[in-house]
């Protein structure tokens, strides 16, 4: 595999409007390993529309394209009037026939579950977390992945190491949650152990400021969050960033040297959910890094094997 596709297949991207000649060139040249749906885009307005915007880039994609959207059921949908939108909390049944219709029309992952351990109506995540115990979420969330899973898609545990214990909204501005370490491990972590035993494939790092697990980086860009999840938790998968275009990085570093950071902490997947040309500057930096020395070979060959080493569906 050259650097060229090895770079392209770290980067999720989304992009605005409809698909047009030259999204298709732009991705038969970058061969970005990873195709974002959000509502935001307005990528499409019938379900047949959007069917073929995927099946047209995955037909471009070299290798295998993992195909994503937020499919949470309650007020986090994909506007698609073939896939089901469950209340929430989801079970298991809820989530597979949702899953079901989203692999129809040619996704692979879903990225749930919401893993985040809800301090209480004024969190952020309200409405889309399973409770306010570690317990009451790690329940909640087991039968999510196995929901997904039974649709033969891919899940995504988020937002780890926790959203759940603040008002603040990562889409602006970088939370800051001032728990003991100790208390993370209490309260946090459980969720996520609960998903990763039940084979969540990917792990999201939320936009975070953890000080008692980095107190210089977000939690994103940091190797600690990224020990923290290998060694105490034992996840063996994938890791994947939220969206690099949020306010929470973005008012203090450039998405492409974010993800270079989120490379170099020991990510393997990198969002950008809006703009081709962010994730075009993007797969620059990141080979610049890589040329350079920054980013070591042996890190990005890595990130590529862990994606490679997914379910076939991808």
């Amino acid at each position: 595999m050259t650097l060229d596709q090895e770079v392209g297949a770290v980067i999720m991207s989304g992009f605005r409007g409809p698909i047009s000649d030259s999204v298709v060139a732009d991705w038969r040249t970058h061969q970005f390993g990873g195709l974002l749906v959000v509502n935001l885009n307005h990528n499409a307005a019938t379900d047949p529309e959007l069917k073929s915007l995927i099946s047209t880039l995955r037909g471009v994609s070299a290798r295998g394209l993992i195909a994503a959207t937020d499919q949470e059921g309650g007020d986090v949908c994909l506007a698609a009037t073939s896939v089901p939108c469950a209340p929430m909390p989801v079970g298991q049944g809820d989530t597979t026939r949702m899953a079901t219709a989203l692999r129809t029309l040619g996704f692979n992952l879903d990225l749930g579950p919401v893993s985040d351990v809800c301090s209480g109506p004024t969190s952020i995540m309200w409405g889309r977390c399973y409770g306010t115990t570690p317990d009451q979420v790690a329940a909640g969330v087991g039968p999510v992945v196995d929901g997904i899973h039974a649709a033969g898609m891919l899940s995504a545990a988020k937002h780890f190491p926790g959203h759940g214990d603040t008002s603040v909204s990562s889409e602006a501005s970088l939370p800051r949650i001032d728990e003991s370490l100790d208390a993370i491990r209490t309260r946090n972590l459980p969720p996520f152990a609960a998903a990763i035993a039940h084979g969540s494939d990917f792990v999201m790092l939320g936009h975070l400021f953890y000080p008692a697990i980095d107190a210089h980086r977000s939690a994103d860009l940091s190797p600690a969050t990224v020990s923290l999840l290998r060694t105490d938790l034992h996840f063996k998968g994938a890791i994947i960033s939220d969206d690099m275009q949020m306010g929470a990085i973005i008012t203090s570093t450039p998405t492409p040297e974010a993800a270079v950071e989120f490379l170099i902490a020991g990510g393997d997947l990198v969002i950008v959910a809006h703009d081709l040309s962010v994730a075009n500057a993007t797969f620059d930096a990141i080979k610049n890094a890589v040329t350079s020395g920054r980013l070591p070979r042996a890190r990005l060959n890595e990130a590529v094997a862990r994606l490679a080493a997914l379910h076939p569906a991808a």
